[in-house]
């Protein structure tokens, strides 16, 4: 459906609790939980220990906030 979209922080941590909480599935409105192999496949390519953008400790601030708005 158009206008809808869902924001992930780029990492395999954040999308595993995405999953679990099926942030997914609620943030697309849908009836089910949608297929995201390809989302996980391209976060497990980036091995970079800081992530894709090099900015470790800034990139897990943005991890944590993302946590917080997802619990509202």
């Amino acid at each position: 459906m158009p206008g809808r979209g869902a924001w992930l922080t780029p990492t395999v941590e954040a999308y595993e609790l995405a999953v679990k909480r099926r942030a997914f599935r609620r943030a697309l409105r849908l009836e089910r939980d949608p297929d995201t192999s390809a989302v996980i496949e391209y976060l497990r390519g980036q091995t970079s220990p800081t992530g894709p953008t090099g900015q470790g400790h800034e990139h897990q601030d943005m991890t944590e906030q993302a946590e917080r708005l997802m619990d509202n």
